[in-house]
């Protein structure tokens, strides 16, 4: 079986999830094939940066000069591609149509693909700004390709959401917290877009609200393919999806994974030396770390709350974010941490192991929360779908979303009485690469009768 996996990116989170399915799906004696908008790519698996060209055995065996020739026209369209990307994404800021441009791109890669051959085409987040999505479905429909999406987040069956939670804000004190027959979630979606409360947060448009456009447009182009099948990394999400346009479709609850090959305690004291240094972690002294990490920071992914949290905490806690802007660094408050965006897992299990304590406000951060747990480190999340799920009263606890009273005290009492370490490692176990793989092998063998 041919499998090639469609990704915005090739090493964040649900990058690295991709790429683990194209190793076991090798592993298994298939071939895989990971397309990616940006990132670094691993060098283990066969993977194309989407606009760059895939060279077959016959081409690559050319005379040299037009080998020469042909590289030189490679790397022009490889730098057209990332200069379109953020023009599509800029444009996207302004209009609010991500995923609707990046014609010529979209068009060079399903020439790659065409190569390929791939029996199957396993799709994740689309809206990272790589891809014309029209362009893509129609590709898969037209030659009638078996497809599995998994939806990592709500962008797929709305106008542009990646979540539909509103954001709540911080607080310190019972009387100021959210009133409780408020929805905590837009259902919109559920129905049909438009006038989106959620206009401004990325990736939607800050300028132009065109939910009900996108939503219309996502509706035709989604029902339009004939063999596909979605996957969502919890209940929650798959609960989701049947109330929306999608139900139609079968949904597959396949739990996010952790490779714990790359992802474990690190005892290298190297390693953690230097990790330190880079990140100023050994400017710490005697405070304890309490780690967070996002995709991207904003208000919605919790940053507001790691300030309101850090000021909580005081002197003897350092909240540190991975995954910020230098802008954002630059205004954080004194007494945090800003680390800009690490890809490497060494340097990652690193920073887990030298944290007391993991905090992931963001309800979207699966990733991080079994990251963390199997490198040994408790964690604490708002009770907020779909993290709850992977978590134990023996790894770690959960806080009413935006009560930083709550999540301060509860800080405060893990590091005073951890979690045991190997129950968090335990725990990460029942999420490896390898056992959740097999549930997408399954799949696609059912797909496409190989």
């Amino acid at each position: 079986m041919r499998i090639a996996h469609i990704h915005g990116t090739a090493d964040r989170a649900t990058g690295r999830y991709a790429a683990d399915l194209c190793r076991h799906a090798i592993a298994a004696g298939h071939k895989a094939l990971l397309c990616y908008g940006q990132g670094v790519a691993p060098t283990d698996i066969p993977t194309l940066r989407i606009g760059d060209t895939l060279f077959t055995p016959v081409e690559l065996s050319r005379d040299p000069f037009r080998r020469g020739v042909g590289s030189v026209l490679a790397k022009g369209r490889s730098l057209a591609a990332k200069a379109g990307s953020l023009l599509h994404r800029g444009l996207g800021c302004i209009t609010d149509r991500r995923g609707f441009y990046s014609a010529h791109t979209t068009r060079h890669l399903i020439r790659q693909l065409e190569k390929f051959q791939p029996d199957l085409v396993h799709l994740h987040s689309l809206h990272g700004g790589f891809l014309n999505v029209p362009i893509l479905i129609d590709y898969l429909r037209e030659n009638d390709i078996p497809a599995v999406w998994t939806l990592h987040d709500s962008w797929g069956y709305t106008g542009h959401c990646v979540s539909t939670r509103f954001p709540i804000k911080p607080y310190q004190h019972p009387q100021d917290a959210p009133d409780t027959a408020a929805a905590a979630c837009c259902s919109q979606w559920q129905k049909g877009c438009e006038d989106c409360p959620l206009k401004g947060m990325p990736p939607a448009g800050y300028v132009l609200d065109q939910s009900n456009k996108n939503y219309l447009e996502k509706w035709t182009l989604f029902t339009s393919l004939r063999r596909l099948a979605l996957a969502a990394p919890s209940r929650w999400q798959s609960g989701e999806i049947k109330k929306s346009f999608l139900s139609a479709y079968p949904v597959h609850t396949l739990p996010g994974m952790v490779n714990m090959a790359a992802f474990a305690p690190c005892g290298d004291e190297r390693t953690m030396q230097r990790t330190a240094i880079r990140y100023r972690l050994d400017t710490l002294e005697d405070r304890r770390l309490v780690l967070c990490l996002a995709r991207q920071w904003d208000d919605r992914s919790g940053l507001a709350d790691l300030k309101a949290l850090a000021a909580a905490l005081g002197g003897e806690y350092c909240v540190a974010a991975v995954g910020l802007s230098a802008k954002q660094i630059k205004a954080l408050p004194e007494g945090m941490l800003g680390i800009p965006p690490v890809e490497d897992a060494a340097e990652l299990s690193a920073l887990y192991t030298a944290a007391d304590l993991v905090f992931c406000p963001d309800p979207l951060a699966v990733s991080t929360l079994l990251e963390a747990m199997a490198c040994g480190t408790q964690v604490l999340c708002y009770a907020a779908d779909p993290l709850p799920e992977y978590l134990t009263a023996q790894c770690g606890e959960t806080v009413a979303p935006g009560d930083i009273s709550a999540a301060a005290h509860t800080v405060r009492k893990l590091c005073t009485v951890p979690k045991d370490p190997l129950a968090c490692m335990e725990q990460a176990a029942q999420y490896t690469s390898g056992s959740c793989a097999e549930g997408y092998l399954a799949l696609y063998r059912q797909m496409t009768g190989c």
